[in-house]
């Protein structure tokens, strides 16, 4: 049964009505590192509607019978301090791929609404500002169509896409993809500019001769990639396990031992490191620099309502992680002497004090990024929802304000 959020649409204004927010709220497991350190305090949210149209100008009905126009499918966020606007990216679109949605990014302010009374004072605004459609270098449309990936011959630029990671490095769009899986530069109108060259040992295992031995499940590729805050490296992560760091059952790759690309400044050097899932029902969504070595990640289930467990955002930090380059599965964990990415809970978006629990649970919290600072000084995150381009769910943009870290 789908379970829906409550809003209250007021020209772009959505009043949630579920939270309180007298105290600050902790994540409230034993191993986390925010008890007696960090604060975390849901401060703003909007629920969009799924009726919610885009501003692509495009019209009709795709195959699956959605708008060719529709806005949803957020899978990724990141803040533009130029224009004090967020840049959201959309996913492949409805039915998982089965309808040839135009892939693209929106633009959209997303902040605290000046005239909003005390009691209504997580009702943010927004505002969509623009949508640029994702082209190839010869300006053929991007689609998620995952009929056309399957009928590619490898020649040029595939035309399909799974855009899931967004960030906004210089005058580019940098976004990762699952289809690839690939890492490509975009500039700011969507046009493809150039590709970060990625070891086809990564490639779909699907695709491969024999399959199913190493590489990229489907649908478990390259989720989230950000850059370092003083730009000398990329971090991209997967989903999941590859093939050769998992098992396969019924269809899907099962395992925690997951991989996270290093790529340095030159675009080359490139190292492996292990990241553990909590278990085997959780997926990364999302990865976003804090500085150079820590980074926050956003690991989550695949259930929504009174069925979801697990929607936490972690902090994980690189220094101490070995290079796993070399080992050719990882299945049963690292070898004595090696050490995995070290993770630590900073906030369960599952916390009662933020409404977003028991069947209010969202499904698919799956972008994060930094908003401008707080007048307080505090630091402000920004978690983005994907709604599956569903007309009855709602995406949902939820800002909190991390005070210590």
């Amino acid at each position: 049964m789908m379970r829906l959020l409550p809003y209250q649409v007021v020209p772009v204004i959505v009043a949630w009505q579920l939270i309180s927010v007298a105290t600050p709220s902790l994540a409230e497991t034993p191993e986390s590192i925010a008890a007696g350190r960090l604060a975390v305090e849901l401060v703003g949210l909007v629920a969009i509607p799924g009726t919610q149209a885009d501003r692509s100008g495009l019209e009709g009905k795709l195959e699956t019978g959605s708008p060719a126009n529709a806005l949803g499918g957020f899978s990724a966020i990141d803040y533009s301090s130029d224009s004090d606007e967020y840049y959201v990216l959309s996913d492949r679109g409805p039915a998982d791929g089965a309808a040839s949605f135009a892939c693209r990014f929106h633009r959209l302010t997303f902040r605290p609404n000046a005239e909003a009374s005390d009691k209504s004072k997580l009702a943010w605004e927004w505002n969509l500002k623009s949508t640029q459609l994702l082209r190839t270098s010869t300006e053929q449309p991007f689609t998620g169509s995952l009929a056309t990936l399957q009928a590619w011959d490898g020649q040029g630029d595939c035309p399909s896409l799974d855009p899931e990671g967004l960030r906004l490095v210089n005058d580019s769009v940098l976004i990762s993809d699952e289809y690839g899986p690939s890492i490509r530069f975009f500039d700011r109108s969507g046009r493809l500019q150039s590709e970060v060259a990625i070891s086809s040992k990564f490639g779909l295992s699907e695709r491969k001769s024999p399959a199913m031995k190493e590489g990229t499940f489907s649908n478990r590729g390259l989720e989230g990639v950000c850059q370092t805050p003083k730009g000398g490296t990329l971090v991209a992560v997967f989903q999941g396990p590859l093939v050769q760091d998992g098992r396969i059952v019924k269809k899907k790759c099962l395992g925690v031992q997951s991989r996270w690309l290093v790529i340095q400044r030159d675009l080359k050097t490139m190292i492996e490191l292990n990241y553990v899932l909590d278990d085997e029902s959780t997926g990364v969504s999302e990865v976003l620099a804090i500085d150079e070595t820590r980074f926050l990640v956003l690991e989550r289930d695949s259930e929504s309502g009174v069925d979801a467990r697990i929607k936490r955002i972690y902090l994980a930090d690189i220094a101490e992680a070995s290079d796993i380059s070399n080992l050719q599965s990882i299945t049963q964990g690292l070898p004595t002497g090696l050490k995995p990415i070290r993770k630590e809970l900073l906030l369960d978006l599952m916390n009662a004090s933020y409404g977003l629990n028991g069947e209010k649970t969202p499904e698919k919290p799956e972008g994060l990024a930094w908003g401008p600072s707080m007048p307080d000084g505090r630091r402000l995150l920004v978690v983005c929802f994907d709604n599956d381009f569903e007309e009855a769910r709602q995406s949902i943009l939820a800002a909190f304000a991390i005070q210590g870290l």
